[in-house]
């Protein structure tokens, strides 16, 4: 229809561009590893050896911290109860709460132990509460890393403490940290806490990007094995939600430095950009055989893109239809296809479906139409004569 040449025509002026990471090199940094994407459409902005090996309890402790979040939100655990601690919380090694054995602590003080400066003795007796033993909680953290798609991954323990623990790499964290973020939006909002304080005791996150950028709101900075510092950083602005994980063997200051750098580029270099909302009509098609002619079309899901500022004027929108298209046509089925180009390179593609149901009509209403139509015709050719 005119209308739906008209829309496609104006899409064409107004949309920007979305690339593919490897189309161009935006961004520079001489950090040893990294990652960087914009978890809003899920593009990789930007990568520098994420694959190689990396030494890091941060992982484990993502994933512990993944299904104690799944607990909370499941309600298995509410964050106003309170937990008895046993004698293997309070007495684990490593960064404590300074828990003893029988005290009764609120869920929520111990949530916020874990995630802000990783208390090894809060994550135990969350896990113990959850799992009623630290091996049970083990064969539910390989499990998720399968429904995760990290099946790769082997943990042995629930705090990372354990001198087996198998190599990560940047990949691995980003797509745990990634899962975090997407899944668990409320437990996430604890990482933008700076400090806490338990019984006369505060403690502050070791994330020294927090107080950096007032943008910047999880999740952790640590040191690996090899005396490497590891930051998993995200950060969020004007809707944008940009995830990076960094692997630098530079200073405490330079490695912020080099972190904070990498976050602005990502947000002054690209732009994200809303094409489609849910489940609201982006065209109409004309359909054959049906009590109605015009079907709104559109995406079940928001069709957003990610791309460089500099190459807004270079996008080209496009959208096929199935041809021809004959009632019945029922809620939410596949009949055109949205194609997003970058000159000639296919950058992304997603499914257009039908936003209302059109029944097939009546042998006597088809025939109406035809009439009605061959009529019209005769008017316009005796008009004409």
């Amino acid at each position: 229809s005119m209308t739906s040449r008209f829309f496609l025509f104006l899409m064409c002026l107004l949309a920007p561009v979305i690339a593919s990471p490897k189309a161009f090199n935006l961004i520079e940094s001489n950090a040893s590893i990294y990652l960087l994407g914009d978890l809003s459409t899920g593009l990789i902005i930007s990568e520098k050896n994420p694959s190689r090996d990396i030494n890091s309890t941060s992982l484990t402790k993502l994933m512990t911290l993944y299904l104690i979040f799944d607990a909370v939100k499941n309600g298995i655990l509410n964050a106003q109860g309170k937990i008895k601690v046993s004698r293997t919380a309070a007495t684990t090694r490593g960064v404590r709460m300074f828990l003893n054995e029988g005290d009764s602590v609120k869920i929520e003080d111990l949530l916020k132990g874990v995630v802000i400066y990783g208390a090894n003795d809060a994550a135990l007796a969350l896990v113990e509460e959850i799992a009623g033993t630290e091996a049970q909680f083990i064969v539910a953290m390989n499990q998720k890393a399968k429904v995760l798609g990290l099946s790769q991954l082997r943990f042995t323990d629930a705090i990372g403490e354990s001198p087996n623990m198998s190599p990560t790499s940047a990949s691995d964290l980003y797509q745990l940290a990634a899962s975090i973020i997407l899944d668990h939006a409320p437990s996430y909002a604890l990482f933008k806490l700076n400090q806490h304080e338990w019984q006369g005791i505060t403690q502050y996150s070791s994330n020294s990007l927090l107080g950096r950028d007032s943008y910047n709101d999880g999740l952790m900075v640590s040191r690996s094995a090899s005396g490497g510092t590891i930051g998993i950083i995200s950060s969020v602005r004007d809707g944008r939600r940009v995830l990076l994980v960094i692997a630098d063997n530079s200073s405490k200051g330079q490695f912020a430095s080099k972190a904070q750098d990498l976050l602005n580029q990502a947000f002054k270099k690209f732009t994200t950009v809303h094409i489609a909302e849910p489940n609201t009509p982006i065209a109409q098609l004309t359909v054959g055989h049906g009590v109605n002619e015009v079907l709104d079309i559109g995406s079940t899901d928001k069709i957003s893109v990610t791309i460089p500022r500099e190459r807004k004027n270079e996008i080209e929108v496009v959208i096929e239809s199935v041809q021809p298209l004959i009632a019945p046509i029922k809620y939410g089925d596949v009949v055109a296809k949205l194609t997003v180009k970058l000159k000639t390179d296919t950058i992304q593609t997603s499914e257009l479906v039908a936003l209302k149901r059109i029944r097939r009509a009546g042998v006597m209403v088809r025939g109406w139409k035809r009439l009605k139509s061959l009529t019209l015709h005769l008017l316009e050719f005796m008009k004409n004569n």
